[in-house]
């Protein structure tokens, strides 16, 4: 049995495999589609770590470039608009940008996501794996929708048997289970999200079969890619400048600029480089210090998501009865956590002897593998799940609550009941959705010295509906309602398999209309 591991990062993607017999993750080399990170562990040594840039560009045939070539040739400099990057956040994000239109033809998301990975998964095959299991990993944040998508594309790709682990965990996972009954905190912080989880493993009754429990999980929707746009804003107020001012191509080098130096600030105090402006043709340096990036990560109140998420941790774990000094190893993942302001945050949190820096970009997919490997894994509900429903006297929508975010599962709901709206109405639908805390920072700005000043973190709830494949659960009224009376019967429930199922029972006539149906898969 040979198990691939997929992480696909908004950066960086990584993929390994267990052979069969083996306990030893292997992360692959895809021929022209990988890179070779450069990076040194903890005793000096030079290790490569292969990864693939996330990146496609549609050249003028319409054909897909993706992952290395994309980046070693710069073509996002030569066409930006038909560059893509960033496409996984995008499919991850509640709100999709419009579908981006090159020479007649339309390409969302969703299509630059499907053939990236679809690329990948054809080098996997070409390097004769064949494999039986495939673990893909998700933010901890995402969305059903997103998470969906995932068994979709593993049905038009043949993947066989598909499993879903958070990022985060995923690594936790990895960690804890070499060490059976310790408690381990892993911060993945990506190009894209930053997600923690706090992990333990233990033996079950048999004490053969390794068993993983998720106590905390918390997540912020900031990443890598979010730090170098600031980085690149902050160099162009400098100059007098903004980013309406900037055309694409410069915008786009100026990113991979910002990219590298915050790189090469991970080990040391300052950093420079020269650029030529291709539209002028006229050149120009970048200076950037390590406590100018501290700067604006704090004036971006990044530093303060990231204080947060580990208050959310510490909150959960504190109400399941577990101190933070039961905490035995924190790690720190994803190409983001290298950034020295970062890991400073995280070793005033819990001392240095704690934390540990090694392996962040393998980790993941090296987890997830490991975690494939468990006999079960004990979980629970990130989001909240609700009933949107349109009250007529208030003129806008209420949501009747039926799971709350941090409920383990399998787990029941309480009934309630629905009346019709109308007189006359012969069916009932139902729309559920996810409720989310979401943030957002506020806007920026400069003073006459150029110091940057913020407002403060915004938060809302936010729906999101679970769409059409949501609103299977439907009581057809026979005979049908009327307004101001009691009609309907509804409890779900969320099944081992994590598959919310609903039953409806109609009063009037004593029927069950629906019975223990899968409503969606909650992955």
């Amino acid at each position: 049995m040979t198990i691939i591991a997929v992480d696909f990062g908004t950066t960086n993607t990584v993929i390994s495999y267990l052979p069969p017999d083996s306990e030893t993750p292997t992360t692959l080399k895809l021929g022209n589609l990988s890179r070779l990170f450069r990076l040194r562990n903890n005793k000096g040594e030079i290790k490569e770590v292969p990864v693939i840039p996330s990146l496609v560009f549609i050249d003028e045939k319409h054909q897909y470039q993706v992952g290395e070539v994309v980046r070693s040739r710069r073509l996002g400099l030569s066409q930006p608009h038909h560059f893509f990057k960033g496409f996984k956040r995008d499919l991850a994000a509640d709100f999709q940008p419009p579908p981006r239109e090159i020479d007649g033809v339309h390409y969302t998301p969703e299509q630059i996501c499907q053939q990236f990975l679809e690329i990948i998964w054809t080098a996997i095959q070409q390097e004769n794996l064949q494999p039986t299991q495939a673990v893909f990993t998700v933010p901890v944040g995402a969305f059903e929708r997103y998470r969906d998508w995932f068994w979709q594309l593993a049905q038009e790709l043949k993947i066989p048997q598909l499993q879903l682990v958070d990022e985060s965990t995923a690594a936790a996972l990895g960690y804890a289970q070499n060490r059976p009954g310790s408690l381990v905190l892993v911060i993945d912080f990506g190009g894209g999200t930053l997600d923690l989880s706090l992990v333990r493993t233990a033996f079950g009754e048999n004490e053969q079969e390794l068993k993983g429990e998720v106590v905390a999980k918390a997540d912020a929707y900031v990443g890598g890619g979010d730090i170098d746009a600031w980085i690149v804003e902050d160099y162009l107020t400098s100059m007098g400048q903004q980013r309406e001012d900037t055309d694409e191509t410069t915008w786009q080098n100026l990113l991979e600029i910002a990219e590298r130096l915050k790189i090469r600030l991970s080990g040391k105090e300052e950093a420079k480089e020269s650029w030529l402006n291709e539209e002028t043709f006229e050149s120009y340096e970048i200076q950037l210090q390590r406590d100018r990036v501290e700067e604006i990560l704090e004036a971006r109140q990044l530093l303060d998501e990231l204080r947060e998420a580990l208050d959310d941790i510490i909150s959960t774990a504190l109400r399941k009865g577990i101190q933070k000094s039961e905490i035995e190893q924190v790690f720190l993942t994803g190409g983001s956590s290298l950034i020295p302001a970062v890991q400073q945050l995280v070793v005033s949190f819990f001392g240095r002897k704690r934390v540990h820096f090694s392996n962040p970009f393998e980790a993941v997919s090296h987890g997830a593998l490991r975690a494939a490997r468990l006999h079960s894994v004990d979980d629970y509900l990130r989001h909240s799940y609700a009933i949107r429903l349109w009250e007529p006297a208030l003129q806008q929508y209420q949501y009747h609550p039926l799971f709350e975010k941090g409920t383990a599962y399998p787990c029941a709901g309480e009934p309630f009941t629905l009346q019709v709206a109308v007189d006359g109405q012969r069916e009932i639908e139902l729309d559920i959705g996810e409720l989310a805390d979401v943030s957002q920072v506020g806007e920026v700005s400069y003073d006459a010295q150029g110091r940057m000043t913020t407002g403060t973190v915004n938060r809302e709830t936010r729906f999101s509906s679970l769409g059409e494949e949501a609103k299977v659960c439907v009581a057809h009224l026979d005979p049908p309602g009327k307004v101001g009376r009691d009609r309907v019967t509804v409890k779900f429930a969320v099944n081992e398999q994590r598959v919310l199922v609903g039953t409806v029972t109609d009063l009037l006539t004593q029927r069950v209309l629906v019975d223990d149906t899968e409503v969606i898969k909650l992955t």
